[in-house]
């Protein structure tokens, strides 16, 4: 009699607990139950477990991704800037010698620009200018001038050394039409990276 109390009262505690156990089913039947609940609820915690830390683990991976990926874009945007501003400097020595020979002087379409050939371009920080005669091709970087926001090869006080190289080349097509290559080599995270501009210039006073 005391052994059928005392299941009784665990009945009861059981359904103080909210199981779903009826007056109906014996103490065993309800315990097993509750066993299988609570293993089934630690199953369905495991699983979302996972799936968060797959959810924390790919949204690290991505974010890294983007930032390794955003010095590589960088890089390659300035460097697509400073090949079309070669491309730009040989143009103002070719429309500097037109305003020359409008203004009443002697001078040929492609004064400084005869000599075919690979060279170095920039301007100075100063003016802006092209600084001339262009000095044969070297491997050399460019700086990077903060107070003018020019690049060019002075090493001077507050410039900053940039990997970006740049390698124009010269080659008369006839004697009215140069080609111009605009060559960009550099290095971003430990990979080279090179691209080539090219245009054309043209003695069009004479056409």
């Amino acid at each position: 009699m005391f052994v059928i109390q005392s299941m009784y009262l665990q009945l009861d505690k059981l359904k103080n607990k909210n199981l779903s156990c009826s007056a109906r089913q014996n103490f065993f039947s309800c315990f097993t139950r509750n066993k299988f609940n609570r293993a089934f609820t630690l199953v369905e915690a495991l699983v979302a477990l996972s799936i968060l830390i797959v959810g924390i683990i790919s949204g690290f991976i991505l974010v890294t991704k983007a930032l390794y990926d955003v010095t590589i874009i960088q890089d390659r945007l300035t460097a697509s800037f400073l090949a079309q501003e070669g491309i730009e400097l040989v143009r103002q020595i070719r429309d500097t010698n037109y305003l020359k020979t409008l203004g009443g002087a002697s001078t040929d379409w492609d004064y400084n620009l005869k000599t075919d050939g690979d060279y170095l371009i920039a301007a100075d920080i100063y003016t802006g200018t092209v600084i001339l005669p262009l000095p044969p091709w070297q491997d050399k970087s460019l700086y990077y001038h903060p107070s003018s926001g020019l690049y060019n090869y002075d090493n001077t006080s507050d410039a900053t050394p940039t990997v970006f190289k740049r390698k124009m080349n010269i080659t008369h097509v006839s004697s009215d039409e140069i080609r111009v290559q605009s060559i960009m080599n550099w290095k971003s995270r430990n990979i080279n990276f090179s691209f080539t501009v090219e245009d054309h210039l043209f003695n069009w006073l004479k056409l």
